[in-house]
């Protein structure tokens, strides 16, 4: 990366703009990576798309004003900051909005992540891992493996804050496709992680793998289950998954100051087991979506949505704190420099109980184990939820069987759903391989998860 723009540059183009102003601030960011993937047929390596741009935001006459611009050399900053201010000026407009002021800080967090492989070394790890993929089980038809390791560095600054931080993330996919000849049924599995590291990740994950091929065989030809409802052991992937969809665009502030969210009717009051807890923190030290400061210079702090199953508190950005009144949180997200800044969640997951997994599967006399969550969506005016899986394993009499059951869906009202959750294991993993939108759009990196959760839903 190249470090000709500084924080002293930064500031020291702004600085005027803090006489004239009632607010001003600037966020830089940098990024750049490389993919490496392999399927049995051909390796792939190619540089990711390279960003580099600045925003600078305005408060004037309660309204904000921002101008975006890619970075080629410091002299961009300040041609921005003289179009912005072109645009303040020949406004009549006026609004209402004050913003919470904000504290005095000064950051600079991480570095460059180091990489001793080449890229010739990379692709020959995936193409090993592949065809490690397609031997290990004879009715794998075809094998990926994935890798994506980016590197960004943000800063931002205004009158009170002068941050900076390195973000490092990498990403290993892998995926198969099962074929029976015998039955004519084809099945198609993928699993992996995201983490906040370098290339010093690509391991050979064999265990991993392998659990993905043993479910991959049990779906293989599986059939639908009778739809109804039914006690559940929902794996940490689907709890994630429940997690993020629940509570988690339902209570981006932004979203309920726009009305379209109902959670706002029912902050302080009980939506889940008292059992339940879920946060929102970028603070998990090695999970992809983590961050020391958000895009508006917020440091990392934990966001507990959900305490002892009482809606406590909504994720917010800047702008939409100030104008419900809300706390501050670490939430204010952009997909990039040229992109609106939006409340976002970061790393979202229940918290941990008491239960054991295996006391929850005996507590169980009819019901499903349900695993791999594919996707998701809820729909925060109505609280109904949707989530999709690739595997619902039969508990009968407290055991589970080699009953197999794909795909599933689940479907339901979210209080009703996190109101039955009756026993909540101690373990607790975060993952997340995929992105998350605001709408169908505004793609930021997320991660959830959260321990084992024991709950009644309907599934189909």
């Amino acid at each position: 990366m190249n470090a000709d723009v500084t924080r002293a540059k930064i500031e020291s183009a702004l600085a005027p703009l803090h006489e004239r102003y009632a607010f001003a601030r600037a966020l830089f960011i940098e990024t750049s990576g490389l993919s490496v993937s392999s399927n049995l047929n051909q390796t792939f390596v190619e540089p990711l798309s390279a960003q580099r741009g600045i925003v600078v935001s305005i408060l004037h006459n309660g309204l904000i004003y921002e101008a975006s611009s890619v970075v080629h050399s410091v002299s961009d900053i300040s041609k921005t900051i003289e179009g912005l201010e072109r645009t303040v000026r020949a406004s009549k407009l006026k609004g209402t909005l004050a913003l919470h002021a904000e504290a005095p800080a000064t950051l600079s967090a991480g570095g460059p992540s180091p990489d001793e492989l080449s890229e010739a070394d990379k692709a020959k790890f995936a193409a090993r891992i592949a065809r490690e993929i397609k031997a290990r089980k004879p009715l794998v038809a075809m094998a990926s493996a994935r890798y994506k390791q980016t590197n960004t560095r943000e800063i931002y600054v205004s009158r009170e804050k002068s941050l900076e931080q390195y973000l490092p993330r990498f990403e290993a996919i892998y995926s198969a496709v099962l074929k029976d000849d015998t039955t004519n049924s084809t099945a198609q599995i993928y699993d992996g992680f995201s983490r906040r590291g370098s290339w010093n990740l690509m391991g050979e994950n064999l265990e991993l793998i392998d659990g993905m091929l043993h479910d991959g065989e049990k779906i293989l030809g599986a059939p639908r289950l009778e739809p109804g409802q039914y006690e559940c052991i929902f794996s940490p992937s689907l709890s994630g998954m429940l997690a993020h969809e629940a509570f988690g665009h339902g209570t981006e502030a932004d979203t309920m100051q726009k009305g379209r969210a109902r959670g706002t009717e029912y902050l302080g009051k009980a939506v889940a087991a008292p059992g339940v807890r879920l946060y929102d923190s970028p603070l998990l030290e090695t999970a992809a979506a983590s961050y020391y400061f958000d895009h508006e210079g917020m440091p990392a702090s934990e966001t507990r949505i959900v305490e002892g199953g009482v809606l406590n508190q909504p994720m917010t950005d800047h702008a939409s704190a100030s104008r419900l009144g809300y706390p501050r949180s670490p939430n204010g997200r952009r997909e990039s420099f040229d992109h609106k800044i939006y409340s976002r969640m970061t790393n979202t997951y229940f918290m941990p109980g008491e239960d054991s997994l295996d006391a929850m599967i005996a507590s169980v006399a009819d019901g499903y184990f349900v695993d791999r969550a594919t996707n998701g969506m809820e729909d925060p005016k109505s609280w109904g939820i949707q989530l999709e899986a690739l595997v619902a394993r039969r508990i009968r009499h407290g055991k589970l069987t080699d009953e197999y059951f794909s795909p599933v869906i689940v479907t339901g009202y979210v209080p009703e759903i996190l109101q039955s959750i009756s026993m909540i294991s101690r373990d607790l993993h975060i993952n997340g391989l995929g992105m998350c939108g605001k709408g169908y759009k505004e793609w930021v990196k997320v991660t959830d998860g959260g321990p084992y959760l024991k709950l009644r839903a309907r599934l189909a």
